[in-house]
């Protein structure tokens, strides 16, 4: 769009170039010349005015500075007629430079609009090129950056989706504490949630077991009681509340986004509330709200599992994580044999073993010290020796020796001792304790 300013079709620059060029040469013929606007001049000055609209602007502004230096030319004085020259040559000779002025013009002219025509349409062209390699760079630019975050998006996927499996099967174990370990890696590989916390029921409270997320500038209550309205609404109605909903935000009263109950789904039993206190809000939809009520199901499931398993497990007579027996049953069978020994008149002992640096170890390798101890019992004594669970934290151990007298207690104790020193040196330093009892001694 053109911004140069037209008077009268001409643009206003080829006209102050021509007044311009007009005085100049004006003043030149007065002040140097013979002030008659060289008459007596061949080629005339004025044709440099012409020439130049002419190049510059096209065929209207050269027909107007022809036409001006036409009226200047003509207003300097005619020269007089020679008495051999006829009208019509003396008129000829005045008329002849601006006939060839406005001849000239008009021809300059129009060769001039057809090249300045050609040159408009280049920079058109080229504009129009520079615009289409701009919008093929931003399209090429904008697939890039979508090829890119489609690649980050899969590859975020595929890695949560990785960090789910993973996280699901933490889940399966059937120990209460690990099964709350896994549901927060659970939660976090599925939902993708800033902040969440679990929370279990215990006498018609539910208190904060997992705290994700969170820190000291968070004011989210750990603790809800039966009067509190979340409380009433995910545990006595079990209803899976979100902030999106109007009358649920009043419920969830600034506590989080969403919140549902963890109920064991066989028997229906409430045990606790999963709660999500931030999350991107692009991952807030109803597909979100349907995973989430299915993952406090699934939460649920495995933990009822766990506690059921560890309520068996306490009742049981062998602990089949080793192979030893449980510690109830240690306490009912020494009572049993104890009672036996003074009726009957036997020796009764008990070598008590015990792992020092059990806090150094994990839970695996603890697992194994337990696994080798009932190995070398079975190996190294008699049938009716018995290896017992000292304590459920797994740092003492119990052996009764029915028949055994402390002397013979101690042979045993050593014998335990160099089995377990030979076959755990593979697994770390165990450093182990040894307490020798005569529980009852024969007269």
């Amino acid at each position: 769009m053109s911004t140069q300013r037209n008077v009268f079709g001409l643009r206003f620059s080829a006209l102050i170039e021509i007044l311009l060029g007009l005085v100049l040469l004006v003043v030149i013929d007065q002040v140097f010349a013979h002030g008659n606007m060289f008459w007596d001049v061949n080629p005339h000055p004025f044709w440099v005015i012409v020439i130049l609209i002419a190049a510059q602007y096209g065929a209207n502004e050269a027909l107007m500075a022809a036409f001006a230096c036409s009226v200047v030319y003509v207003m300097g004085g005619w020269p007089d007629r020679a008495e051999d020259v006829d009208v019509f040559t003396h008129y000829y000779e005045i008329l002849l430079n601006p006939i060839l002025w406005a001849a000239f013009g008009l021809a300059a002219g129009v060769f001039t609009e057809r090249h300045l025509r050609k040159v408009v349409r280049l920079d058109t062209d080229l504009t129009e090129s520079r615009e289409r390699e701009d919008t093929i760079t931003k399209s090429y630019n904008f697939v890039k950056t979508r090829k890119e975050d489609l690649e980050t998006q899969i590859a975020g996927r595929l890695t949560s989706s990785v960090q789910a499996y993973k996280a699901a099967k933490a889940i399966e174990t059937l120990n209460p504490k690990d099964v709350l370990s896994g549901v927060e890696e659970l939660v976090a590989a599925i939902l993708n949630p800033r902040k969440f916390s679990v929370f279990t029921l215990s006498d018609n409270k539910l208190s904060a077991t997992i705290l994700h997320g969170w820190n000291q500038s968070d004011h989210y209550a750990q603790e809800f009681d039966s009067y509190s309205p979340l409380y009433q609404a995910v545990i006595g109605q079990q209803k899976t509340i979100c902030a999106a909903n109007q009358d649920q935000e009043v419920q969830l009263d600034r506590q989080g986004m969403l919140a549902g109950p963890i109920t064991d789904a066989e028997s229906g039993q409430m045990i606790g509330m999963l709660k999500v206190e931030m999350m991107d809000f692009v991952n807030m939809n109803l597909n979100t709200i349907e995973t989430f009520k299915a993952l406090c199901d699934w939460v649920g499931t495995s933990l009822k599992n766990a506690q059921n398993y560890q309520a068996v497990k306490q009742d049981s007579v062998i602990n089949p994580e080793h192979n030893l027996m449980t510690y109830n049953f240690f306490k009912r069978q020494s009572d049993y044999l104890g009672s036996l020994a003074k009726r009957v008149g036997f020796d009764l002992s008990m070598v008590v073993v015990r792992l020092n640096n059990a806090n150094k170890l994990n839970e695996s390798d603890r697992l194994i010290v337990a696994r080798q101890l009932s190995t070398s019992v079975k190996n190294a004594l008699r049938s009716i020796d018995l290896a017992f669970e000292y304590q459920t934290t797994g740092e003492e151990y119990s052996i009764l020796l029915p028949a055994t007298s402390k002397q013979g207690a101690n042979i045993v104790r050593d014998k335990i001792a160099k089995d377990l020193d030979k076959q755990l040196r593979q697994h770390g330093d165990s450093n182990f304790s040894y307490i020798v009892q005569a529980i009852h001694e024969a007269a």
